[in-house]
């Protein structure tokens, strides 16, 4: 992102306004000849300076293109607290984009809060506006940008449109920080120097414990679901850590006169885990654990264990813009089964791998996002499952986009379905898993916009 900031007002900086006189002109004042030992201080001086100019014009000219002050550059604390309000924002790009700043999860942790909302124009685009509150010892120090992001704009522009923006404005609020001085008035990335890394009590730990549900009741029916679980998540350069058990409850009662109620509940239980390490700047290798208790699929306990590892064709620090990965995954299972299987198994231990590809573009002519991954036993290579999905949203012609997505699944892994056939009332309330060779579903959507190219009129009447 290549963009020229413009002088901050003064009152941004705070300087203050000259109060004394004018000197007088110097042509009216008497001149006199400096002492001879000041002469000697100056001639050695100029000397001085020249020499350290020709002995090391690299340094010289390296901090005349960043705008950096000699000495230790500031603290990572010392940056301004940052708190980012918005839903449409894409979060991951930002922090790797705008890195003068820290972020934090809690907004009275912050000490600027960027509540960021959006409204439509008139010509179908959207305007974002940018609130910068300030907090702490920026109590009372707000300001309000806008963003138009046309309805022409791609994914990608609207994104990095938003992000210039938001840097823009946070720039004051580093300017009253020590980091001042290594802001630069370019912000060109083989320019650019990073802060430390901040102190972290919780060593970049992470934890949520969440909960919820919901019911609704009729005269002959009634039905409940209840989720609540657990996530610790550590994410560094170098390591890539997450722990999360969940747990998920529904149940539906049908009332029928003269006749027993129909009961009908399902339990989904179960544990996610990987530890993923930073090998690079193209490659990361991990290991996954996984338990699931699930009554849908005839699962009273079934746990994964795989080994990973992952090639990127282009450096990760890329990924929010393009990312073209391969994957593949070699790993045990243990299955314990509520019913005898149509392969008459009740417990079995099994090896198995996968493949996987992923393919994701933003870019100012649309975007592109893709997978295909490839399962297979090992003890039995006709037992497998083929997974695709995609979307694509291009920007063919002016004003005309197109946007097509879907997935498909070649299913013949089906292990855990009970032995016999199932009922109608089974299939009807969906007690269990039924089988299958496939499943996909897919979407297309095309729109031409004409007419006024401006989008700067705001109506939120009605």
């Amino acid at each position: 992102m290549d963009a020229d900031l413009h002088p901050l007002p003064t009152s941004f900086m705070e300087r203050p306004i000259p109060t004394t006189d004018p000197p007088e002109d110097p042509k009216s004042l008497p001149r006199s000849a400096p002492p001879p030992g000041l002469r000697l201080i100056v001639r050695l001086a100029w000397s001085a300076a020249l020499l350290t100019l020709f002995l090391s014009p690299a340094t010289a000219q390296e901090a005349l293109e960043l705008g950096l002050n000699p000495g230790d550059p500031p603290s990572r604390e010392e940056a301004p607290f940052v708190y980012l309000d918005c839903r449409r924002c894409d979060d991951a790009h930002i922090r790797r984009e705008i890195t003068f700043v820290n972020y934090v999860r809690e907004p009275n942790l912050a000490h600027v809060h960027v509540l960021v909302t959006t409204q439509p124009t008139g010509s179908g685009g959207r305007l974002f506006t940018l609130a910068f509150l300030g907090r702490r010892e920026f109590a009372g120090f707000d300001q309000t940008l806008e963003y138009n992001s046309p309805q022409s704009n791609t994914a990608a522009q609207e994104r990095d449109g938003l992000t210039h923006m938001l840097a823009l404005g946070l720039v004051p609020y580093a300017a009253r920080t020590p980091v001042a001085s290594q802001l630069r008035l370019s912000t060109r990335e083989t320019a650019a120097q990073e802060l430390p890394p901040v102190t972290d009590p919780w060593n970049n730990w992470t934890m949520e414990i969440y909960g919820g549900g919901s019911f609704n009741m009729e005269s002959t029916q009634r039905a409940w679901n209840a989720r609540y679980g657990f996530y610790a998540n550590r994410v560094t350069e170098e390591w890539k850590i997450r722990l999360r058990p969940y747990f998920n409850n529904n149940a539906r009662v049908i009332q029928r006169p003269d006749r027993d109620d129909v009961r009908i509940s399902h339990r989904r239980h179960g544990f996610d885990s990987y530890v993923i390490k930073s090998l690079g700047e193209h490659w990361g290798a991990g290991i996954f654990g996984d338990y699931i208790h699930t009554t849908l699929d005839n699962l009273r306990h079934h746990v994964r264990v795989s080994p990973a590892v992952e090639y990127s064709l282009f450096p990760y620090r890329e990924a929010s813009r393009r990312q073209v990965t391969a994957s593949y995954r070699m790993g045990f299972d243990f299955a314990d089964y509520f019913e005898e299987t149509i392969f008459e198994q009740t417990r079995e231990t099994l090896a198995g791998h996968a493949l996987g590809v992923s393919v994701q573009f933003r870019q100012p002519w649309g975007s592109v996002s893709s997978g295909l991954t490839g399962l297979q036993y090992f003890h039995d290579t006709s037992l497998y499952r083929l997974v695709f999905n995609g979307n694509v949203s291009l920007r063919i012609g002016r004003g005309i986009s197109l946007n097509v997505g879907g997935s498909y699944q070649r299913i013949n892994d089906q292990l855990s379905l009970p032995r016999g056939d199932a009922s109608l009332e089974d299939i009807l309330l969906e007690r269990r898993r039924l089988a299958t060779a496939y499943r996909g579903s897919g979407t297309v959507g095309l729109s031409y916009t004409f007419g006024s190219i401006f989008t700067n009129v705001v109506n939120p009447r009605l």
